[in-house]
């Protein structure tokens, strides 16, 4: 499948998000703060950074 659009977001959008969806209002906040740094441990995993061009 080839993706034809891409998101520009930031990375405090894509925590607060996380957040939301994993958390609840019975959820414990340590939980979910965990819960969240794994989520983004596992997305970044393996990623490079773009490269820089000064053209």
């Amino acid at each position: 499948m080839k993706q034809s659009e891409k998101w520009q977001t930031t990375l405090g959008d894509l925590i607060v998000a996380l957040t939301d969806a994993v958390g609840g209002p019975e959820r414990d906040e340590q939980k979910t703060y965990a819960l969240v740094s794994f989520i983004l441990a596992d997305l970044f995993k393996g990623a490079k950074p773009r490269e820089l061009s000064w053209e």
